[in-house]
């Protein structure tokens, strides 16, 4: 989950009740990952500028506002927020912005499952980047190809996109940003490749590096993969903390694709400790959201077959038809309920 905040022009600064000042408190929503906040006051200045035909605003705009759609899980809005910047931009030759858009759209296919199409983009954005120059843009690129390829399990072409994004910033004197997602990729890759250890000290080492950023959204996306390491380790009391720690952070942000990876690993928490109704109700309530990415849904794959054959067709219908009813909110909520009934285990105090 690689994360990339536009700069904004360095213009004057906007009167009281402009649409710039509006801009700003999205942008500053933003980054705060109080989503919410963001799209009310990014849509308010979106109609503003269009209203008095400031393009190069509305553009300025557009980017902050798909960024915003896409972390929410709404990708359709992501996706045409994105587009309708790249018709601007396009007209203004603002190639950098270009660049950016499709690194953007890029990512949106990815988190979508159309993997040709987030290849496509991401070739697009990298090679408008190398025009200019841009490193660190380049660097944002290839992280993003390197998300691409352990989605389709190429770890190793995952590990030299990431390893080549990270030198990149090296060259311009890297910061700690790039230090905690660097670390958090080896972690992913560590992770994937079963080696737990190795997962745990790189996760560790990105929490807190996102800690000192105070990345809300890095730091539940770390917390969510020690919760899943910990699973596999068998140390449910840890797990639980984890993913306990994870839906709480994240219900402050309606960042609705990490809730829905939070759910994924509390279902296979459940399922670990024996109780598989809940599990696979909780896993369908999650791989049935459409904010939920495609990557996770693959993730989940074997834990899902494997706890659907438990089951009834029958009693599988009615749980599907059930998981429609429920939303994801509503299922954290009874599972971080149901956990204060319970005797609380000895253990270390999450980081």
């Amino acid at each position: 989950m690689t994360q990339s905040h536009p700069r904004n022009p360095k213009n004057k600064k906007p009167n009281r009740g402009s649409p710039g000042t509006d801009l700003q408190k999205g942008e500053n929503a933003l980054s705060a990952a109080r989503l919410g906040t963001a799209k009310e006051s990014l849509e308010k200045a979106l109609a503003a500028f269009r209203k008095s035909g400031d393009s190069s605003g509305e553009g300025q705009c557009l980017m902050k506002l798909g960024r915003t759609f896409e972390w929410m899980g709404e990708y359709p809005q992501a996706r045409a927020a994105y587009e309708a910047g790249l018709k601007i931009f396009l007209h203004s030759g603002a190639r950098e912005n270009l660049a950016f858009l499709k690194g953007c759209l890029g990512n949106v296919a990815w988190a979508t499952g159309d993997y040709t199409e987030a290849a496509r983009f991401l070739d697009e954005a990298l090679f408008l980047f190398r025009e200019s120059g841009n490193l660190a843009r380049q660097a944002w690129v290839h992280d993003l190809m390197g998300n691409l390829q352990l989605a389709l399990r190429e770890d190793r072409q995952a590990e030299l996109f990431y390893r080549t994004a990270f030198s990149m910033v090296e060259e311009k004197g890297e910061n700690l940003e790039n230090r905690a997602w660097n670390q958090f990729h080896l972690g992913t890759l560590a992770f994937f490749r079963g080696d737990l250890p190795q997962a745990t000290e790189r996760f560790l080492e990105a929490l807190g590096f996102f800690g000192r950023l105070k990345d809300e959204l890095g730091q539940v996306a770390t917390v969510i993969h020690l919760g899943e390491v910990a699973c596999d380790q068998k140390d449910y009391p840890e797990a639980e903390r984890r993913f306990q720690k994870a839906i709480q952070k994240v219900a402050l942000t309606q960042c609705k694709p990490l809730l829905a990876d939070a759910l994924t690993g509390v279902a296979r928490l459940l399922k670990a400790q024996g109780d598989e109704r809940k599990a696979v109700g909780l896993l369908m309530v999650a791989l049935s959201h459409p904010t939920c990415r495609q990557q996770t849904k693959d993730r989940m794959v074997a834990l899902s077959v494997d706890l659907e054959a438990r089951f009834s067709s029958q009693e599988m219908e009615t749980g599907f038809r059930w998981a429609k009813t429920v939303s994801m909110e509503e299922m954290a909520s009874a599972w971080v309920s149901s956990l204060s009934a319970k005797p609380k285990a000895k253990g270390g105090k999450i980081d």
